[in-house]
């Protein structure tokens, strides 16, 4: 479907999901959208687009935003992206935002807008910090970035809302652990899509970071009554002292329609008390469901009834393998990291391992010792030579099936703040359970003590070092 180029054009990556899919009806009317997603769809839609875009990758995010004026950013990576993911979800995050931001200030895109999560006051949770991150990688773009931070958003269709349906509804007896105490947000999709609109155009949000509340004080006790209220139904609720998340994870995995991917960093932001605000001036008139009974009558009065299968991100490669590593940040560029991760390996190994550039091909060669076959080819990757990325192609050798979908970066986020180790679409060719138990966990523990080895070699302490477990 072709753009109407008279129209101001909006890009939104993570359309496939709750608040995308909600979003683009919404917009349509007075805006050109570009919906970004992993797989290609037809549009028959006026002013609509479906873009395959692989957010991983800086070329494809680059090309995916051409031409645009304002993208949202609603990516929240809590899914696997391959059939083996080494790393934590929020270095996904981090990645992601990073390529996204590169690619806004490659196209001049005028504003990003990211949907968020409100910060918590005391501890605060790795899901609720990587939003953090994000904001800041976003805002690092130099592009003027609204933030919108956000709790919970209910409707129909959203994660949320099914898994307290799930809960209520195959649950007539509920053990509440303490974690139901803990003070939380709520915000109806209706306002969530007025206020993004909103700041698509208005001056008055532009650069601002924005708490969307609607001024109700809630618990996840309140949460569950009122959920199953709604539903018509009785449920004895039961207080436990227990703290531990553990057994609500696999409880709300089992009963509430969900996996445990998606679920787990969730209840651990549940320990987080979210603070108890009233809407910012600036939106305040935007906000119309002003109390969480009120959000579940309207999708109760929406909702089709029938509960959606557990989420799941299809991989481009069945066999394929992503590996992120968060290293400890150090003050040279990626050109030295990586050219020190070449010198390092051999020795790590005790000479069992040999690498050989070959300056001709471009190529590096790692293999052992003992064979003449390489086990791996990389080219390194002349088009994204910048002092913060460095990048090589797998081209080649014994362990790999494929030549043209894996690459190995290194990568340098806000100023040197973050340093990231990655593998990207690698296709193994040992057979999948045998690499499983050889050379991925080998990978992951080559990555660790190199870690270990930047830190040492730089002498930085405790504080200066995220490293991902």
């Amino acid at each position: 479907m072709l753009f109407s180029y008279s129209m101001k054009k909006i890009a939104i990556a993570g359309a496939s999901g709750f608040v995308g899919t909600n979003l683009i009806p919404f917009l349509l009317k007075d805006y050109a959208v570009r919906a970004l997603s992993r797989s290609a769809k037809k549009s028959n839609t006026p002013n609509l687009e479906w873009t395959p875009v692989e957010l991983f990758s800086t070329s494809s995010t680059i090309k995916a935003l051409k031409d645009i004026d304002v993208a949202v950013y609603l990516v929240h990576s809590m899914l696997p992206s391959s059939r083996l993911f080494q790393g934590d979800f929020h270095d996904t995050d981090l990645l992601l935002a990073d390529n996204f931001a590169r690619a806004c200030r490659k196209n001049n895109v005028q504003r990003i807008i990211y949907l968020g999560g409100l910060v918590p006051e005391g501890y605060i949770s790795p899901h609720l910090q990587s939003r953090q991150e994000v904001e800041d990688v976003l805002k690092d773009s130099g592009i003027p970035v609204t933030v919108l931070r956000a709790g919970m958003v209910v409707g129909p269709g959203g994660s949320s809302f099914e898994i307290l349906r799930s809960l209520v509804k195959k649950l007539p007896l509920m053990i509440l652990p303490k974690w139901t105490q803990s003070d939380t947000q709520a915000i109806f999709i209706d306002d969530v899509l007025r206020v993004i609109k909103e700041s698509i155009e208005s001056e008055n949000l532009k650069d601002k970071t924005l708490n969307l509340v609607n001024g109700e004080s809630l618990n996840y006790e309140t949460i569950l009554k009122q959920t199953a209220q709604g539903f018509g139904l009785k449920r004895t609720m039961l207080p436990v002292p227990i703290a531990s998340t553990g057994f609500s994870k696999r409880w709300v995995q089992l009963f509430g329609n969900s996996s445990y991917e998606l679920v787990s960093p969730l209840i651990d932001s549940l320990l987080c008390d979210l603070p108890q605000l009233q809407p910012p001036s600036e939106i305040a008139h935007l906000i119309q469901y002003k109390n969480f009974s009120s959000m579940i009558m309207e999708t109760l009065k929406r909702d089709l009834g029938t509960v959606p299968p557990r989420p799941q991100r299809r991989t481009r490669t069945v066999d394929s393998v992503r590996s992120i590593q968060r290293l400890p940040s150090v003050p040279k560029d990626c050109h030295w990291v990586a050219t020190e991760y070449m010198k390092w390996l051999p020795d790590f190994f005790h000479a069992f391992l040999f690498i050989q550039t070959r300056p001709e091909k471009n190529c590096i060669e790692f293999r052992f010792t003992f064979l003449r076959t390489p086990l791996l080819v990389l080219q390194f990757v002349k088009e994204s030579v910048d002092i913060d990325r460095e990048k090589f192609h797998i081209v080649g050798g014994l362990l790999t099936r494929t030549t043209n979908t894996g690459w190995l970066e290194f990568r340098q986020i806000e100023h040197k703040k973050y340093l990231l180790a990655s593998i990207h679409e690698f296709v193994p060719k040992l057979p999948w359970y045998i690499y499983v138990l050889t050379q991925a966990p080998l990978h992951k523990f080559v990555m660790k003590a190199f870690g270990r080895h930047l830190k040492s070699t730089f002498h930085l302490g405790q504080n200066q070092v995220k490293v991902s477990h």
